[in-house]
């Protein structure tokens, strides 16, 4: 399995149910953009996003469990009822012991017994909690983080696997910074108003749950104070969401001797072989530093400040699946507080959620046999090819590359691989056993069996037929290592992609995705690595001077956006995609430019021209109505834009958007020429 490390279009997968187009010559071009959502209030120039989206935001108010509700989320919740009628049948149904329908059909009944769950409490984890009493040692210490990481629980630090970033066929282990409750180092260090205010509230559901567990409120404020300064003491060596972007300074192989001189208060030894893996030739170690931080706590904390800690990291990672006051508490913090909702989402909806996490693949290969014609493959690769001959086309015509690093480009992009809609070969779940007594139980199962997965890629070439996502996820990614795009089945539907609809539209929106996703081979980050998947510097210090000079533009372009208030995006965090968002659409453009030439298209469908409708597809797709405490959460945590400015931002770099609507100097989204930014 190469890098996990993935460029992806959106922060948040959701299943989806599929559906495709192909608009062929002679055909009729049907309308699917909904021209009522546009506001011809609003001057396109001023903009584009509202003029685009009003209607569409009017007419789909925030629903109160949800943080953010957009194109993406209402398709989502549309598509998951179809995918709980495919889970249920097959709950429903009697199926032999140890098939996949077995195994889903229990995960999800199980899950749904709300009664059976409540009457159980802590009683499903007791036995976990008891071991955590009974330590009294650091080699028992070291044994509990090493028993966590089996469960796929990051306690202290995280162990993964991925592909050496300098050898990118080859699997090794990954060891990361982790250990944190809250979702960002700087809630955890900060003294702005959300940041004290996340905290407070970070301790209030510790205190919760901790007195919901049978301490009482003296031992649980002893105990939050515990684990306040241990996470911070974490969160002080923990690199930035900015400094992890840059694959650079998470590349730091070594192997387990440099290791366990690192960090030599751990046995990594014991903590390998106790993992049933044999010790790592080559380990990359992502954040030394941290480490170093976790040797010191390894030797200065004492074993019941440990015992706190775990018992924590237990009950905070089991909370969702346990009785209804501790997924109650635990929906308190990190829904209402860190992300704004008023109300828990179904429980139906919570419980497919992970199903499909337990059980992805399976769930997805009967989704797949339900729902998506294999013809939808041939189409979509149809499409992939005319975006590639039309970023091929955009680079042999840039002015700012030299002819050596342009040839480099090509050839990465000629060779970049692509997977459509699902893999050929589907992941075997034999190994995994669903038949617990408790929901929590199947959970820890399949978090073990997933783990087991993950870590018995180590040392082994990687998989090149490996997929990160099953195919039932509305989302698609780039992957730096393996120099890939990957589309699954769920993307491929209204409102990317339109049965029999019209090309303008259908560019604008699957085209910009496929776009998107091809430059982020060529993105701040992805330009690091080679036609190979791997972490070389194949740019000539010139043409990397001007790639950093035209990125930067971007950076300030974004820097200037007000997001809420006084608070401004972060164009250093969001670069990345920012410049996938400019670069897809603009490949997109062409794409669609050069496919429509000999066509006869409607010149005006409902009063707008293809161009037109073109680039209100895009700005569809990013309709969407979002809380304040989401949109400071995302300012923050997520390297993606905000819809508004996933619209607005790149648009107003790209000179056939002025045409189009006829965007002048008095209009607000107007650049002069010379300061739009211009990459790909």
């Amino acid at each position: 399995m190469k890098s996990k490390s993935l460029a992806l279009l959106f922060a948040v997968t959701v299943p989806l149910f599929f559906a495709t187009c192909s608009q062929g010559p002679g055909e009729k071009a049907k309308q699917d953009l909904k021209v009522n959502y546009i506001n011809d209030s609003i001057d396109p120039g001023d903009n584009f996003y509202r003029f685009a989206n009003d209607g569409w935001i009017e007419a789909h108010p925030l629903p109160d469990d949800e943080s953010r509700f957009g194109s993406f989320d209402l398709l989502a919740k549309k598509t998951k009822t179809k995918v709980k009628n495919l889970v249920k049948n097959l709950a429903e149904a009697d199926h032999q012991q140890g098939t996949i329908e077995q195994k889903i059909g229990d995960f999800y009944t199980l899950a749904m017994n709300t009664g059976k769950v409540n009457e159980q409490g802590l009683d499903p984890i007791a036995d976990e909690i008891k071991r955590i009493e009974q330590l009294n040692n650091t080699q028992d210490l070291q044994q509990q983080v090493r028993h966590f990481h089996h469960y796929g629980i990051g306690s202290l630090f995280r162990l993964s696997s991925g592909a050496d970033a300098k050898n990118s066929d080859m699997v090794i282990a990954q060891l990361s910074q982790g250990g944190l409750g809250m979702s960002s180092r700087d809630y955890y260090l900060k003294d702005d108003k959300r940041s004290t205010k996340i905290r407070e509230a970070y301790r209030d559901y510790m205190r919760k749950i901790f007195i919901l567990s049978g301490e009482s409120k003296k031992e649980a404020d002893q105990k939050v104070q515990t684990i306040m300064d241990m996470e911070t003491r974490l969160a002080k060596a923990s690199m930035t969401r900015l400094e992890r972007r840059d694959p650079q300074k998470t590349y730091h192989k070594m192997n387990a001797k440099e290791l366990q001189q690192l960090c030599p208060a751990m046995d990594w030894k014991g903590y390998f072989t106790g993992l049933n893996i044999e010790v790592p030739e080559d380990i990359n170690v992502r954040q030394p530093q941290f480490f170093k931080q976790v040797n010191q706590m390894l030797g200065e904390v004492p074993i019941d400040q440990w015992k706190t800690y775990f018992k924590w990291n237990l009950l905070n990672s089991s909370a969702s699946y346990l009785s209804d006051e501790y997924v109650k508490a635990r929906f308190n913090f990190y829904g209402k507080t860190m992300q704004g909702q008023k109300e828990m989402k179904p429980r139906w909806r919570r419980v497919l959620n992970v199903t499909n996490r337990a059980l992805g693949f399976a769930v997805g290969k009967k989704f797949v046999e339900a729902h998506f014609p294999p013809k939808a493959k041939k189409r979509m690769t149809n499409l992939v090819g005319n975006l590639k001959d039309a970023f091929a086309q955009r680079i042999k015509n840039l002015q700012w590359m030299s002819d050596t690093t342009q040839q480099k480009a090509l050839e990465k992009l000629q060779v970049m691989n692509v997977k459509i809609g699902y893999p050929d070969q589907w992941r075997d779940y034999s190994d995994l056993t669903i038949n617990g007594d408790a929901y929590i139980e199947n959970v820890m199962a399949s978090r073990r069996f997933n783990k087991n997965y993950q870590l018995s890629k180590i040392g082994q070439p990687v998989d090149e037929d490996e997929w990160f996502m099953p195919p039932q996820t509305v989302n698609a990614y780039y992957s730096p290592s393996m120099n890939e795009i990957c589309f699954p089945a769920g993307i491929l539907q209204p409102p990317f992609f339109y049965m029999e609809g019209d090309d303008a539209i259908n560019y604008g929106a699957i085209g910009g995705v496929i776009g998107h996703e091809m430059t982020h081979g060529f993105d701040d980050k992805g330009r690091q690595y080679d036609k190979e998947g791997n972490l070389n510097n194949w740019w000539t210090p010139k043409d990397t001077k001007r790639f950093n000079k035209r990125s930067q533009r971007l950076v300030e372009q974004y820097n200037k956006k007000t997001v809420l208030d006084t608070v401004h995006a972060d164009g250093e965090l969001t670069l990345g995609e920012n410049i996938a968002d400019l670069g897809g659409l603009s490949i997109a453009y062409t794409a669609f430019k050069k496919a429509t030439r000999d066509k006869n298209l409607p010149e005006k469908i409902d009063g707008y021209s293809p161009d037109q409708r073109f680039f209100l597809s895009w700005a569809r797709v990013w309709a969407q109505n979002i809380r304040d405490e989401e949109i400071l959460r995302r300012t923050k945590e997520d390297v993606h834009s905000l819809g508004v400015h996933r619209v607005n931002g790149p648009l107003v770099n790209i000179d056939a958007f002025y045409d189009a609507f006829n965007v002048t100097r008095e209009d607000e989204l107007y650049l002069p020429e010379d300061k739009r930014a211009k990459i790909w």
